[in-house]
């Protein structure tokens, strides 16, 4: 009988104790195991970034509230693959998915960015072996270079970063042929510029024939400036021949080209002052051929709509005329004078101030 006692309030004791080591259990915090590649990846194939109302960009408030949740947007996208780097370095769409990482505003905007980027990076390498991600690290630093010489005027520190990336990777990557033959474009100093030309018909062939339009278009200025076509929407001919004795504005321009469009009104102002005192604006388009998009309908469309006073010049398929003459970028405006030489092969943003000095040397 004592025995059964006793035991009862041992049974009570153990039993209390069972329950706090439960409830002790229960309300420590649990720790996750980390997350598959698989999961991470599908989380972020599954985000989408918030929508943007354009017949709302006036209301500044809700710019602001947009651009608090892009920040948001970023910052989850760059944290999933922060995730993924971590915990799935050898994942075949890492290299990748770093560029998206570091090649967006997070860069511009963390001064440690660089060096962030390094550490991630060499760690992985030294875990994985995977040359790619040290590849593709290189390339978005050498895109960040570039963007900061070029802010800054810099052509030489913007040739020195495509050479540094040109240096890690293998002979014939295309984004380095890209990388030289930006940094040629821009490039002032007559030795720099050579190195880059010889690297590039060395390493990198298929970009040799852009670096030949591009001397082209260096040299072209104080030349002759031969145009003759038929203009897309009203057929006539057009020649340059005849042109002679006015100021020629040539406008390398695109309907899909945001810029070309938001440059267009002040295009058109410009050629409403200065069209009856000898100058002639001539635009040559490069829009999609007419069979794979429809370009010359558009073109035609677009001009007629926002009343686009002047010819245009409708390549279609292979845009030879506008690659012959090294213009790989829109818009773009070369000027001819009233001899018919050109004058300047970039005078994007400086019409204004070249225009009245050329009739002012021509008598206009």
């Amino acid at each position: 009988m004592l025995a059964r006692t006793a035991a009862r309030p041992l049974a009570f004791v153990l039993a209390a104790l069972a329950a706090f080591l439960g409830f002790l259990a229960s309300s420590a915090p649990t720790r996750e195991e980390p997350r598959t590649g698989e999961a991470i990846l599908k989380e972020y194939d599954g985000l989408k970034p918030p929508a943007f109302h354009l017949d709302r960009r006036d209301d500044r408030a809700y710019v602001e509230s947009y651009e608090a949740e892009a920040r948001k947007f970023r910052a989850r996208l760059s944290g999933l693959i922060d995730e993924l780097l971590k915990v799935d370095p050898r994942n075949e769409r890492l290299p990748k998915l770093i560029v998206a990482r570091w090649g967006g505003r997070d860069m511009r905007d963390d001064p440690d960015a660089l060096g962030k980027l390094d550490k991630q990076i060499a760690e992985a390498v030294e875990k994985t072996g995977n040359v790619g991600l040290r590849i593709e690290g290189a390339y978005v630093k050498a895109g960040i270079a570039a963007r900061a010489a070029r802010a800054a005027g810099d052509d030489q520190a913007f040739a020195r970063a495509a050479e540094a990336f040109a240096d890690v990777v293998p002979k014939g990557d295309e984004r380095a042929g890209g990388l030289l033959y930006a940094a040629y474009r821009v490039v002032e100093e007559p030795a720099v510029r050579s190195r880059l030309e010889s690297r590039i018909f060395k390493d990198h062939p298929d970009v040799a024939a852009r670096v030949e339009a591009a001397r082209r278009r260096r040299d072209a200025v104080g030349k002759p400036f031969d145009l003759e076509f038929e203009d897309a929407v009203s057929g006539k001919t057009i020649r340059m021949a005849d042109l002679k004795g006015k100021v020629v504005v040539i406008d390398f321009w695109a309907t899909w080209c945001g810029p070309c469009i938001a440059e267009m009104p002040r295009m058109k102002k410009l050629h409403a002052e200065f069209k009856d005192k000898g100058v002639e604006f001539i635009g040559v388009s490069s829009d999609a051929p007419e069979e794979e998009g429809k370009g010359l309908t558009r073109l035609k469309t677009f001009v007629v709509k926002h009343e686009i006073g002047w010819p245009q010049y409708y390549q279609g398929e292979g845009l030879a005329f506008s690659r012959g003459w090294g213009v790989d970028t829109i818009p773009s405006v070369f000027v001819v004078d009233a001899e018919g030489k050109i004058f300047s092969t970039e005078a994007r943003g400086k019409l204004e101030t070249m225009i009245p000095e050329l009739l002012a040397k021509s008598g206009g």
